[in-house]
């Protein structure tokens, strides 16, 4: 497991090229988000995500992986029922630290369509964004738990090390049954105040 130093905050271009080679040939890197470092695969590789879920020790249907997705307007293409003023909405919270729940559109594969509906993320965290233009498809992620770092970090293909980062909880927002029926499912670091007039229920939820 190679191991690299970005400190700095700023993408090391050969850093970023090898964890973008990992990830088209199918394996699984660490790396730094917004809000807590994550390990990764690229949407596309079934027997990743299937050593994802391994490496987690959940099974697909019980979990829900989020996916990073490289820009706001993308999510046309990656899910269901985004009509005008859902997108409106959206745009309201992303980039930003908020897990939007949908429901998968053809784009996405159907080895992540377990629960019928899938985690979106959009986040300006120059990392994950050098890795999704690098690979040009969605990232599907998972936190790594309190404690397991360098157990995860000897199970990956590449390793980036970016330094401490103070873990947060995304908020997230169960959209998949439209605006009529938005619930906040776990509140984290995303303000709801722009989803207050639109609530009717809240509840605890767990992220993968």
């Amino acid at each position: 497991m190679p191991r690299w130093d970005l400190r700095d905050g700023i993408p090391h271009k050969r850093a970023i090229q090898r964890a973008i080679q990992a990830l088209k040939a199918g394996k699984l890197i660490l790396y730094p988000t917004d809000t807590t470092y994550a390990v990764g695969c690229s949407v596309s590789h079934k027997g990743a995500f299937e050593a994802l879920c391994t490496l987690r020790g959940v099974r697909p249907e019980k979990s829900l992986f989020s996916v990073f997705l490289p820009s706001v307007s993308a999510i046309g293409q990656y899910a269901l029922g985004v009509d005008t003023p859902t997108y409106r909405l959206i745009k309201r919270l992303w980039p930003g630290p908020y897990t939007i729940i949908l429901r998968p559109g053809p784009s996405i594969p159907r080895h992540l369509w377990h629960r019928r509906t899938v985690g979106f993320r959009v986040t300006e965290h120059p990392i994950v964004q050098a890795l999704l233009n690098g690979i040009e498809e969605p990232l599907v992620t998972a936190s790594v738990p309190e404690g397991k770092m360098a157990q995860y970090a000897n199970q990956v293909e590449e390793y980036l090390d970016a330094g401490d980062i103070v873990p947060q909880r995304t908020t997230v927002v169960d959209l998949s049954e439209g605006l009529t029926n938005i619930r906040i499912l776990r509140v984290g670091a995303g303000p709801i105040g722009e989803l207050a007039p639109f609530l009717s229920l809240s509840e605890t939820f767990q992220e993968a």
